[in-house]
């Protein structure tokens, strides 16, 4: 079934949200997406985007806002509960041929005619295994579940680096239909001159990060 929309126009159901770095990563596809002939409806979980980045959504694909929170943004997992149903009615109205879930959870439970591609950019799971040397427990194990559940539920399941796939399978098994496709991103401009600083951007809570590097430094 996948092979046979590679060759055609095809209509994408996408799903982003509006402050992480999904949503540069879902806009920058969907614009190349578009280029190419076909159609893409970014479906945004979470809070709604500004005004500038709706217009820029709107500018080469159409943009609708679910009421279901993004897996990071839930008290329990019974707040997903409603996710299958809004993901099902809305591939149908846009008679989608391809869905593309931008975290592994929401394709659990998901019943849909066409083709699903889930990509783990990053989860709590492998945070934990990376960071701390844990696995999720109390009201974070649900996490690893559900996470699975989409893994099993997608006909591919995309990784953006080898070593984020590596670390999906160690902390979760062996992963069917798993592949790599790096991110990349449009080229930014070209400055005429360098200024002496060093800037630096992040989650600067998520001891991830290591800013103790940085202060070090």
């Amino acid at each position: 079934m996948l092979q046979s929309l590679i060759h055609r126009p095809r209509r994408i159901l996408m799903t982003t949200d509006s402050v992480g770095g999904v949503w540069r990563y879902s806009l920058d596809l969907a614009r190349e997406l578009t280029a190419r002939g076909d159609s893409v409806v970014l479906a945004g979980l979470g809070p709604r985007p500004s005004r500038e980045q709706a217009q820029e959504a709107q500018s080469f694909a159409t943009l609708a806002w679910l009421e279901t929170p993004p897996d990071w943004m839930t008290r329990n997992e019974s707040d997903l509960d409603g996710l299958p149903g809004e993901l099902r009615e809305l591939a149908t109205t846009c008679a989608a041929d391809l869905v593309h879930l931008n975290a592994p959870a929401q394709a659990a439970e998901v019943d849909l005619p066409c083709p699903i591609l889930t990509v783990s950019h990053s989860c709590v799971v492998t945070w934990l295994h990376a960071v701390r040397g844990q696995v999720p427990t109390d009201g974070w194990a649900w996490q690893k579940d559900r996470n699975w559940a989409g893994f099993n539920r997608a006909d591919i399941v995309v990784a953006p680096s080898r070593s984020h796939a590596d670390m999906l399978e160690a902390c979760y098994g062996p992963v069917a239909r798993l592949s790599v496709v790096h991110n990349s991103a449009l080229p930014g401009p070209v400055a005429s001159r360098r200024e002496p600083f060093v800037l630096a951007a992040a989650r600067w809570w998520d001891e991830g990060k290591n800013a103790a590097v940085l202060d070090a430094a």
